[in-house]
């Protein structure tokens, strides 16, 4: 049962335990979770349906980073009112990409991404 609303998430991040982790505490919260592990996988699911109320986007990934997915967003008018939140390791997030939400640093402080979150949902 949806306790935040109807709202799915993306989790875009190479590594599996970080992904898995942000995937479960989203879910426990009552959103739908779709994951990826790079930037084209990524694209993929936002080209297909059901699309996300928002993105968790790492940018430092292997096959297409989230510098590189930001692009493709942006210049598709499809996406690019999508709400991205950037989740990133210290020195990545000096230069955000453009359209970008917000950031959190890693790790990620759950109770921070939960009320970002709710914020985030409540616009789109």
């Amino acid at each position: 049962m949806m306790r935040e609303g109807h709202h799915r998430v993306l989790v875009v991040e190479d590594h599996a335990d970080s992904r898995e982790l942000l995937a479960e505490f989203l879910e426990a919260l009552g959103y739908e979770v779709d994951v990826a592990g790079n930037g084209l996988d990524a694209l993929e699911r936002l080209r297909s349906a059901p699309r996300p109320a928002v993105m968790l986007l790492d940018l430092m990934m292997p096959v297409m980073s989230g510098w590189e997915l930001m692009q493709y967003v942006r210049e598709d008018t499809s996406l690019s009112s999508l709400a991205v939140v950037v989740v990133s390791g210290a020195g990545e997030s000096q230069s955000l990409p453009e359209g970008i939400l917000g950031a959190m640093p890693k790790p990620v402080d759950l109770d921070a991404l939960k009320a970002f979150l709710k914020t985030a949902t409540r616009r789109s």
